[in-house]
């Protein structure tokens, strides 16, 4: 063989080689710095950050502390707070480059135009004030009836429940009817035990009193001891229970309910409470933005978080899930625009309106987008992120894709904990059991929910992350605070329940999952500069080799004179 063409040939197939293996070793050391992600999954989730976060949930409680000084009911759905938020999540998503719009919808509305009051009154006399005691816990239940515009007054008596040495007991000994008879109820203010609704017979006994003797207000306070750490709790529809007797409904925490409960044992006092709501009918508006699908727009993936509250500021529940998503919708717009994450189905990014209402704004999303069911892939639906322990709720299998599976795949695969739990809880019900939902709704607000005949998306799942609620202590070693006046910023940073670094590895997560979902196009060379510069390169030698092998094997056809002079015969030789 030729020395140069020989030589030439060797380095170029060196060269060819460098280059080929050049990106594949690349990419092995990209996959396993992250365990099973690929490079372009741990480019995008990079882009997740706990502390921005951290801050849209500052910015949404601002609203919410705004709104209850004016309005008192923070961000309950379809309040001014509720209102403004939706703008300025719509705002938001507009601004991160999405497509983006409310929806509104017309559902019953609950305000509180002035902050709720207790006082109780030793002398049981209005016109005399000082022995009048404020109450200083005092807050309304959600979605409570109006006391009359000036509060009512009325003698207070105390409804006594069993012993219960801790939880457990809680509705194992029966309420002391004898106790209960001798106390007439009949527009008085009577205080009780909120753990009375935590055991159905104490709850059925309850209800019957007040509807054989309404009384003018409730007020209900944490009843033994072992609750007393926890402030005062509000259930999402509480006040809404009490709607068909007209009885306005509040809540005291232990300490301020053991005073007025001894003030009642030795004074026989009256009491003052003023709760002015205002219930009626007007404008709810789920905030809506997309990324359209390069390849398949038509299939649907949804993220979502509510944006409502209780009467609390809700920082965690849900101000930390409706950041999330709206962090999520920044990084997939960011990803799209440069073109590292295209995804093959359009994302929708949806903050609901009260689904503290009980799933009122995912109800009539469904009723607006039931011809869209059929195409949702899934549901990633964000409600009280940022605590310690990560939960996602189960999903049935849609042939041969497993929503929960994919979730806890990717928790797994980015370090990070995560367990399974029943289904329930939130928004992502509506989609993924309409018909269950509807009945629930129908019998709840009276009116046909119109989404029985919706098409189920059992791909629907909840993330969730735990402590979630003060009794959490129990089961978990550590209380959560939503629901709670302690649901705000400076409490989940001097309690620390929900921290940025959480939120940052929990949205990770949603935003790992989210790629499987909906595959981008296979990762290729061209991914960035210097994988086109190799792939350039590459190309270029194996020309280069293919042009040099063909002059070789030209002149191996036409052999020299030299090349064909045969050799002296070697037979017989040794």
């Amino acid at each position: 063989m030729n020395a140069r063409v020989s030589c030439a040939t060797l380095v170029l197939t060196i060269l060819l080689a460098v280059c080929f293996s050049l990106p594949f070793s690349v990419f092995l050391s990209r996959a396993e710095s992250r365990q099973n992600l690929t490079s372009q999954e741990t480019q995008v989730a990079a882009l997740v950050n706990g502390t921005r976060v951290y801050n849209f949930d500052l910015e949404l409680e601002k609203i919410a502390l705004n709104h209850s000084v004016s309005n008192y009911s923070f961000r309950s759905g379809g309040s001014a707070g509720a209102t403004t938020t939706a703008f300025w999540l719509r705002d938001k998503l507009q601004g991160f480059g999405l497509e983006a719009g409310l929806e509104p919808f017309e559902f019953t509305t609950w305000d509180l135009l002035s902050k709720p009051s207790m006082v109780i009154d030793v002398d049981r006399n209005p016109n005399t004030i000082s022995d009048q005691i404020p109450i200083p816990s005092f807050q309304s239940e959600h979605l409570s009836w109006s006391t009359p515009q000036n509060g009512v007054f009325a003698d207070l008596v105390v409804l006594p429940l069993p012993v219960a040495a801790q939880r457990s007991e809680v509705g194992a000994n029966s309420i002391d009817m004898s106790a209960w008879n001798a106390v007439n109820t009949t527009g008085k203010i009577v205080l009780i035990g909120k753990e009375v609704r935590w055991a159905t017979s104490w709850a059925n006994t309850f209800l019957n009193k007040l509807e054989s003797q309404p009384p003018a207000a409730v007020v209900f306070t944490w009843w033994y001891d072992w609750m007393s750490f926890s402030p005062a709790s509000y259930g999402s529809i509480s006040g809404h229970t009490y709607w068909s007797l007209k009885i306005p409904v509040g809540s005291v925490d232990y300490q301020d309910g053991q005073q007025i409960r001894n003030q009642a044992n030795t004074l026989n006092p009256s009491a003052h409470v003023k709760i002015d709501s205002v219930i009626g009918s007007g404008i709810h508006y789920n905030v809506v933005g997309k990324i359209l699908g390069a390849k398949n727009p038509d299939k649907l993936v949804i993220v979502s978080g509510h944006y409502d509250t209780v009467v609390t500021s809700g920082f965690g529940d849900n101000g930390a899930g409706t950041a999330g998503v709206l962090e999520l919708a920044r990084i997939f717009s960011e990803a799209n625009e440069s073109g590292s994450y295209k995804p093959d189905y359009t994302l929708v990014f949806v903050a609901f309106a009260s689904e503290e209402f009980w799933l009122v704004g995912s109800v009539n999303y469904v009723k607006q987008h039931k011809s869209e069911m059929a195409n949702i892939t899934a549901v990633i639906n964000l409600d009280c992120i940022g605590s310690d322990d990560l939960a996602v709720t189960e999903t049935d299998s849609a042939g041969s894709f497993d929503l929960d599976a994919t979730i806890l795949q990717s928790a797994q695969d980015l370090g990070v904990s995560a367990t399974i739990e029943s289904p329930g809880g939130s928004d992502q019900e509506t989609f993924r059991d309409p018909y269950t939902i509807g009945g629930s709704y129908a019998q709840n607000w009276g009116v046909g929910a119109g989404i029985s005949d919706a098409k189920r998306v059992k791909s629907s799942a909840m993330v969730i992350s735990y402590p979630l609620f003060p009794t959490d202590i129990w089961s978990r070693g550590k209380s959560g605070w939503i629901h709670t006046s302690f649901d705000n910023s400076s409490s989940t940073q001097t309690l620390n329940w929900v921290e940025p670094a959480r939120l940052e590895e929990q949205v990770k997560v949603v935003t790992l999952s989210v790629m499987r979902i909906s595959p981008s196009s296979p990762e290729s060379f061209g991914t960035s500069p210097l994988s086109w510069l190799i792939l350039g390169i590459g190309v270029t030698a194996a020309g280069v080799f293919v042009a040099v092998t063909i002059v070789y094997v030209v002149k191996r056809r036409k052999p020299s004179r030299k090349d064909t002079v045969e050799e002296p015969s070697r037979v017989g030789q040794v």
